[in-house]
């Protein structure tokens, strides 16, 4: 089953004249049983995570690769917000359009549903290329189909309340046949319970299925899949902490009482939900089909057709302090979206060349509703003092030609040109309505840009190769930049609007080795990249949808990669990425400022990036038993100023968080089941070593908790130790 399997090799990857790795199945499971799709990518080479919610599954993350960003992070100051590309199983989960929830990382709760993720970094050739790859391309591809039937079912139970269950249901190659079933689900409080939540423990759910039914024939394949997923969580808050005691700010509110800080409430804790209240769900639904066609002995045929619908939900009711006073303390956010696309291309392989050619086509319709009100002040939710609806049309097109020429066995030389529109129709629902908080008015606006692109690869050596590529990309901007949460009628300049672009380029040497003295089986890439990104608009949002900043941005984004594996025998496993990074503005002109600044460090970018990992396993009879160890290291960034709408000089100190695993896989003798083949118990420590940190922080403008906290910095703390048991059964 091979030929439905997506999933990169590291000869793929040595293969290829691009910047591109895999985490593997087993890598993923180190991770932690509980963890979801933002700590899974983690450990990818040039990938950093943040976030408030530990290990969790459940919780949003926000997920950077060379300093461009996808996900949710609670805090603003990203140039580019939106710049990777998120699939699953090659069907973009992306909102086209969205600045807030294009793609949330709780979308791929269950990670035991999948059996690898793909990362290319940066835009990648135009075959590869998506709407939003400026800055690179993530694919979770799930568990593969398999050639004979294969059953699973386990769960896990852990710190925090923390719980799950999966199943995967395999029914082998039935006459070209195969059935695939998987689903999940993951339960957890946040670990945010301190001194102040008492037993409430905002709790948080997720779960997902996947299906999907795959025919293998003698010239090709033809697959239909469906996923869907649904999340819901409820928030502690004030999610955000400060560091520092502030004078009138309690954990209530009041104007009295216990000061609400890291040093005074406790390090972990948070508000009462009789103050401060959110639910958060995210949902999609995922249908498509695929289709891979021999037309010739040389040419193959390629097509994906999908439609997703996603949802999301955010209610929050505030009556903290003086901050709610004469002001909307209540607010629901529904956004919905509604994508269907097509993709094709094909594949022509000749003595010398191959050459790839197609396309795609989306729509989206997206509607975007949110109420403010205060049915304390007697406004209530039917009749609110702040409004905001807007429905967004848009339909992308791609058309791409690439030929990797390769003139003599070593060297592939692949060109490239894509040719992109971006039609973008927006609609100010509520612009008549006086409580209308966006008075941009209806704008259209179509770009129509060429992507050209050139990788080229020398492979002097069987176990060596340098690389290096070039690649122009365009985004089309976010709502925002069409008058999305705007408040200014005049702040929109359409007719001067332009597509975010990247100029990007990257140099490198790879090495794969198959028979080395003491390493074995090795591989090595390092790798520099340089990315100039221009014409951002950049939003900044304060506590609620009324108050929002923008501001226009052209930054250079840079930096170092170094990736090693080595499997220097059965036993011993083991992997390293190191990323070094600088990235600077090179113009940011903030909301209402006279003239650009230049220079100023790009916020929550850490300077160095490290993760590695040791893995040792051995069998004790019949039994295999592993041990292994994940070591992350964030270094120091620089903050967001949310008072002065740029880049503060103030850093997030930098952050060591290590995990412990254990397993043994428990083969079942004959003589107690027929059925049951193998028991699967896991032991999992994160954070082993208790470091005390803090994930996420930013200089506040006061506007989040009220009073004086103006140019305090609040944070968001990273998880404590933290223990999970799990147990899995194979059929």
């Amino acid at each position: 089953m091979a030929s439905t399997d997506e999933k990169l090799t590291k000869k793929k990857i040595f293969e290829s004249g691009q910047t591109k790795s895999v985490v593997t199945k087993a890598q993923i499971q180190a991770v932690g049983q509980a963890a979801g799709a933002a700590q899974a990518v983690s450990i990818a080479p040039g990938v950093v995570v943040r976030g408030y919610g530990g290990t969790a599954a459940t919780a949003r993350y926000e997920v950077t690769l060379r300093g461009v960003k996808v996900g949710w992070s609670s805090v603003n100051g990203d140039v580019e917000r939106n710049g990777i590309t998120v699939l699953f199983d090659g069907i973009p989960m992306n909102n086209l359009t969205s600045h807030n929830g294009q793609w949330d990382s709780n979308e791929i709760p269950i990670m035991q549903m999948i059996g690898g993720i793909n990362v290319i970094n940066g835009p990648g050739n135009p075959a590869s290329r998506w709407f939003d790859s400026i800055g690179g391309t993530i694919n979770y591809v799930p568990v593969a189909m398999s050639a004979k039937p294969e059953y699973e079912v386990g769960g896990q139970v852990g710190s925090d309340v923390t719980s799950g269950a999966h199943f995967i249901a395999n029914s082998g190659l039935h006459d070209g046949w195969s059935f695939l079933i998987a689903g999940g689900y993951a339960s957890n409080h946040a670990f945010r319970t301190g001194t102040s939540n008492g037993s409430y423990g905002a709790p948080a759910q997720s779960n997902a299925f996947f299906g999907k039914i795959t025919k293998v024939f003698s010239s090709g394949t033809v697959s239909f899949g469906v996923y869907d997923d649904n999340n819901v969580e409820h928030r502690p808050s004030p999610n955000f902490i400060p560091t520092q005691p502030i004078a009138g700010i309690t954990v209530t509110g009041a104007p009295t009482g216990q000061l609400y800080s890291q040093p005074t409430s406790g390090f972990y804790s948070s508000g009462t939900p009789d103050v401060w209240f959110k639910t958060l769900q995210v949902r999609d639904q995922m249908y498509y089909a695929k289709i891979n066609l021999d037309l010739a002995p040389d040419m193959t045929f390629h097509n994906i057709t999908w439609y997703r619908h996603g949802a999301r939900v955010h209610y929050r009711i505030i009556n903290y302090g003086a901050q709610a006073q004469g002001t909307a303390n209540s607010e629901y956010y529904n956004p919905n979206s509604n994508t269907y696309g097509d993709r094709a291309y094909l594949d022509w392989q000749l003595p010398y060349n191959d050459v790839k050619l197609g396309g795609y086509f989306i729509n989206q319709r997206y509607v975007s509703p949110y109420v403010g009100y205060n049915a304390a002040l007697g406004i209530p939710q039917n009749n609110p003092s702040q409004v905001s609806n807007f429905t967004v049309y848009n339909t992308f097109l791609d058309a791409f030609l690439q030929d990797t020429i390769t003139p003599f066995h070593g060297l592939d030389i692949t060109p490239g040109i894509s040719g992109v529109e971006y039609q973008t129709n927006f609609y100010n629902n509520a612009l008549a309505n006086p409580a209308n908080t966006t008075l941009s008015g209806n704008a259209q606006k179509t770009f129509t840009k060429p992507e050209p692109s050139i990788s080229v690869r020398y492979q002097p050596v069987p176990w060596g190769a340098l690389y290096g590529s070039y690649a122009i990309s365009y985004q089309n901007p976010t709502d925002n930049g069409f008058g999305a949460n705007n408040s200014n009628p005049g702040g929109v300049d359409i007719a001067g609007l332009k597509p975010i672009k990247s100029a990007d380029y990257e140099i490198g040497a790879k090495m794969m080795f198959d028979d080395v003295p003491v390493l074995h089986h090795a591989t090595l890439n390092v790798n520099y990249y340089n990315d100039t990104l221009t014409n951002e608009t950049i939003a900044t949002y304060f506590t609620n949808i009324a108050l929002t900043k923008f501001a226009s941005a052209n930054a250079v984004l840079k930096g170092v990669n170094i990736a090693a594996d080595a499997q220097p025998n059965f036993h011993w496993n083991m992997f390293t990425n190191v990323g070094f990074s600088n990235n600077i503005f090179t113009s940011y002109l903030a909301a209402g400022a006279a003239a650009p600044v230049s220079g100023t460090p790009v916020a929550y970018n850490p300077d160095v990036a490290l993760s590695v990992g040791v893995n040792y396993r051995t069998f004790i009879g019949n039994t295999l038993a592993s041990v292994g160890l994940l070591d992350q290291y964030t270094g120091a960034q620089y903050m967001f100023n949310n008072l002065t709408d740029i880049t503060s000089h103030r850093k997030l100190p930098a952050f060591n968080v290590a995990d412990l695993n254990f397993s043994a896989d428990v083969p079942m003798p004959h003589y107690l089941s027929q059925t049951i083949k193998v028991v699967k118990f896991g032991f999992d420590i994160s954070n082993v070593l208790g470091a005390k940190y803090n994930a996420n922080a930013y200089v506040s403008s006061g506007s989040y908790l009220g009073g004086n906290s103006a140019g305090a910095i609040l944070a968001e703390p990273g998880a404590p130790r933290q223990f999970l048991a799990s147990m899995a059964v194979k059929f």
